[in-house]
């Protein structure tokens, strides 16, 4: 069994949103396990990345989508993920568009 720790200060709901990682011209369905002003952390159930690699976060807003240019920053295991009922890669990608930090105040308590 996989255990996670909360590593922040104040205690908070993960967030478990579906979006798109799109690498080169792969586009591949993933669900976000947490989230913060400086990227996010993603698991799939068959999610292979590479550190370093660039790709695109693409996030449904409403009836928008908004894509963000990122990099995987590290490889954090496996994670259960409550939302799917399995253990699944996760990855952290840090978002590089300042956009983002904005998206993310906007529209979530971090």
């Amino acid at each position: 069994m996989v255990t996670q720790v909360n590593k922040r200060r104040r205690g908070r709901a993960k967030r478990e949103l579906t979006v798109e990682i799109k690498t080169g011209t792969e586009t591949k369905q993933v669900y976000t396990i947490d989230l913060s002003l400086g990227g996010m952390k993603v698991g799939g159930a068959v999610l292979q990345l590479q550190v370093g690699e660039p790709v695109e976060v693409i996030v449904k807003s409403g009836k928008d989508k908004i894509s963000f240019p990122g990099q995987v920053e590290r490889e954090d295991g496996l994670c259960l993920l409550n939302r799917i009922g399995r253990n699944v890669s996760t990855f952290f990608i840090r978002i590089i568009d300042e956009r983002f930090a904005e998206f993310v105040s906007n529209n979530y308590h971090v």
